[in-house]
């Protein structure tokens, strides 16, 4: 048995406990989902909703409305855009007439001097709520439920250390064939991972898709400015707070993320932003290459064609598609999604190729600017110049 074989063997058989210890972390994540929340203080704290906003889209409408119904007495909602010109900026106007009772404020422009133009709106967002005890921050393309705040912010009872309460999601693609590879990899790949890194250490960062801090959090790390310049603004921020000493939970609120990708190449291209930003972050990310199982079934049976290795190739993509249709269909409570299932093993192989693929550079593509990753998860945004030389390089 040579080297490659017994590589491979060992990729296999790490991915088929992967799977199964996934699969066992979720269910008894589902019983976190269908608890009732945590009851509210008498007087519940004041939440100032921050949504960076860019361009506009077809769920976008719905995405607000959904965080405009929540079901909490004392929350104040901060739209940022870049400027009037942004399309994006239609969609609360068009809302404000049908939720008048909202507390809705428009602000417009960034932080000056910050590389991530995301976290320069959210330092103007912020710099309006003065009154309030909680910032939760959520992305664009994220729906919630109703229940989802009161949820968010019970987190933060019954423990003063807690700094700062992040929220799992799910995918739901908007149609094309992209998106519902991209929701497949939400589904099956970051949601397991979540429940995992939990499982085996405090967790020490935050998602992006929605996350709720504590004033006298983020004023411990000196406020969003401490991140203007960080890629995955969203783990440093988590990152920060826990050096500071507080602890970071995993709400039993699940947000939804609906997944916009149109072609191929904008997968690609996102999945190859996260795979680099995430190598910068966590180095130890690069071991998750073992759990790439119909990767290694298919180099055993490359390297060592026989009964076996075709046996270990059935059950790899059998315990993978089962224990995805479990997680979609039970813990997510997404069974319309289980029509995609089958795209799981050949997201896995493109997965594969992305991974291979984030070694070659430090450079990413985000919002249509070219930036590279520096050590210690700043960016720099490429010049006119730089970014000109790097296409003529691979034109050659």
């Amino acid at each position: 048995m040579n080297l490659l074989t017994c590589i491979a063997i060992a990729g296999v058989l790490i991915s088929l406990g992967y799977y199964l210890i996934s699969l066992a972390l979720a269910l008894k994540f589902a019983r976190r989902i269908d608890a009732p929340p945590a009851p509210l203080a008498k007087i519940p704290p004041r939440v100032a909703m921050l949504k960076p906003l860019h361009g506009t889209n077809e769920s976008l409408a719905d995405n607000l409305m959904s965080f405009l119904e929540l079901a909490y007495p004392r929350a104040e909602y901060y739209f940022g855009i870049s400027d009037y010109e942004d399309r994006a900026a239609e969609v609360p106007v068009m809302l404000r007439p049908r939720y008048q009772f909202a507390n809705m404020t428009m602000v417009v422009g960034e932080e000056p001097n910050c590389a991530n133009h995301k976290i320069g709106k959210i330092i103007k967002m912020a710099d309006r709520a003065e009154k309030c005890e909680i910032f939760v921050l959520s992305d664009a393309d994220i729906a919630v439920e109703r229940d989802h705040l009161r949820r968010v912010v019970g987190e933060f009872s019954g423990d003063e250390k807690i700094g700062a309460v992040t929220c799992a999601y799910r995918a739901r693609p908007s149609g094309s064939f992209a998106s519902r590879l991209e929701a497949a990899f939400a589904n099956t790949d970051f949601f397991p991972q979540i429940l995992i890194s939990e499982a085996i250490e405090p967790i020490n960062y935050a998602m992006g898709a929605t996350m709720a801090f504590k004033r006298e959090a983020v004023d411990s790390i000196g406020g969003f400015r401490a991140v203007k310049d960080m890629l995955a603004d969203d783990y440093f921020l988590g990152n920060l707070i826990a050096e500071r000493g507080y602890k970071i939970k995993l709400s039993s609120s699940v947000v939804t993320l609906t997944c916009e990708e149109s072609t191929l190449s904008d997968f690609w291209m996102h999945q190859l932003r996260w795979a680099r930003t995430y190598r910068t972050a966590r180095p130890i990310s690069l071991g998750t290459i073992f759990t790439h199982g119909p990767f290694w079934a298919i180099v055993l049976m490359m390297a060592h064609l026989s009964p076996l290795a075709i046996g270990a190739t059935a059950a790899v993509l059998a315990t993978r598609v089962a224990t995805s249709a479990v997680i979609i269909g039970r813990v997510l409570k997404m069974p319309e999604m289980l029509r995609d299932v089958w795209l799981v093993p050949l997201k896995d192989l493109i997965m594969t190729g992305v991974w291979c693929a984030s070694l070659a550079s430090n450079k990413v593509r985000w919002a249509g600017r070219d930036f590279k990753i520096m050590r210690g998860g700043m960016m720099r945004e490429l010049t006119v110049s730089e970014t000109r030389t790097r296409a003529e390089r691979l034109s050659a």
